[in-house]
């Protein structure tokens, strides 16, 4: 496994018909944005993680590297937004410090999405640096509301660090996003409860769903690997697949999935709704449209209210 990523050549961005990429993203959302790397694996030891593809060791690039082609993709193609696919990004110890002071030395301010862990993001230093380093929106993998589910998947983290660490992000501008995850062994009603009670508490930006899915080489595949039977690869089943044995059954994680994406919407219309201070006639078109949405939400939540409660008994 190569450990000094830094003897890697950049990318060859040359290869890519970038103009032709930029002009579909600025029609489609009226910025442009790129992915990049800066590190390699991860030191923690949730047990359903990929962690077969990179490891458990955390390998980093150096921050002058990362600035150099930072800068060059935002001078030469108009590159302004960088999705920072890292699992986990600026982890190092004075990592995000020394990325900061360097990119200050440039004359360009990038907008940056990354991802990250709730105990990392609890420090006002690091918060801090982050925004200055361009910080526009973080996905965290928050996962459940419950303890008890967290616990069961060795992910390290609590639910009390989840609810901290998104009011700090918040306090500083920062756009958070859950990763949620339903299904996992164990997880019964109460704790899907705890887990739409924590999307109403902490309102995120957004929110992305899985189901618990058993990938080989993991502590939960191996756990549920006698269950899978023919469906243990991708081409068999999708991604919101139940493949063994839950709680509930497949057809209710597959509606809970709509149901909280719904409740998520609800809750954000509702907060929006409550704390509106224009006139309708300073409303924008987007702004109409939460308005307007908000009974369809509000009708779907209720009523998928009810039809969870019937695929649970059934």
């Amino acid at each position: 496994m190569l450990s000094n990523l830094d003897v890697l050549p950049m990318p060859a961005w040359d290869l890519i018909n970038i103009y032709n990429y930029r002009s579909i993203w600025m029609r489609q959302q009226g910025y442009f944005s790129l992915n990049i790397a800066t590190t390699r694996g991860c030191p923690f030891k949730c047990n359903w993680c990929a962690k077969p593809i990179y490891g458990n060791k955390y390998n980093t690039r150096d921050a002058v590297s990362v600035v150099a082609e930072l800068y060059m993709l935002y001078t030469e193609y108009d590159a302004c937004h960088f999705w920072v696919c890292d699992d986990i990004f600026g982890l190092k110890p004075g990592w995000v410090t020394e990325f900061n002071k360097l990119l200050k030395t440039t004359n360009i301010r990038p907008k940056l999405k990354i991802q990250s862990r709730a105990d990392l993001l609890l420090k006002e230093d690091t918060i801090k640096n982050l925004i200055e380093s361009g910080l526009d929106e973080v996905w965290m993998g928050a996962e459940s509301g419950s303890q008890k589910v967290l616990d069961a998947m060795d992910k390290g983290t609590t639910v009390q660090q989840i609810y901290g660490a998104t009011k700090l992000l918040k306090k500083h501008g920062a756009k958070v996003c859950l990763f949620l995850q339903y299904g996992y062994l164990g997880e019964n009603a109460s704790d899907i409860a705890l887990t739409l009670k924590m999307v109403k508490d902490l309102l995120p930006h957004d929110i992305g769903i899985s189901i618990s899915y058993p990938l080989p080489g993991t502590g939960f595949y191996n756990k549920v690997k006698e269950q899978l039977k023919e469906k243990q690869n991708w081409t068999d089943s999708d991604d919101l697949a139940m493949l063994y044995s839950s709680t509930f059954s497949p057809k209710f994680y597959k509606y809970l999935y709509s149901y909280t994406h719904n409740f998520f919407h609800l809750q954000k219309n509702k907060y929006f709704l409550l704390n509106i201070t224009k006139t309708i006639s300073e409303l924008n078109k987007n702004q109409f449209k939460i308005i307007l949405k908000l009974p369809y939400y509000w009708l779907s939540q209720k009523l998928g209210k009810l039809k969870l409660i019937i695929l649970q008994i059934n």
